[in-house]
């Protein structure tokens, strides 16, 4: 499934519902720290479906509550531990994505 998405470019770039404009790749010195303090936190466990690490087979995404773009580079701000969450990938992350862009809109 995900090469037929990969071969389409069907979450890429303008086709991605996440798609703004382009990517955030740097989240400050202090994004790895708080990314495993979070899945710790979490208990290695989605917060919106439920499935373990163990169950999904690689590690969880941590997700921004509040965007990133919107502290306008404070970092400090943006890795708060109270604005982190751990979701998989797909579909947990992407929903949350695509219910921002719907927000936005």
């Amino acid at each position: 499934m995900s090469t037929y998405y990969a071969e389409n470019e069907m979450f890429s770039g303008a086709n991605s519902g996440t798609w703004t404009g382009g990517k955030v790749s740097y989240y400050g010195p202090n994004w790895y720290s708080q990314r495993r303090k979070v899945r710790a936190r979490d208990k290695y466990t989605c917060q919106d479906c439920g499935i373990t690490e163990a169950e999904y087979g690689q590690e969880l995404s941590v997700h921004h509550i509040i965007p990133f773009k919107q502290f306008n580079g404070d970092w400090k701000k943006a890795n708060q531990l109270s604005n982190l969450i751990s979701l998989c990938e797909f579909p947990c992350h992407r929903k949350r994505h695509s219910k921002m862009v719907d927000d936005i809109v």
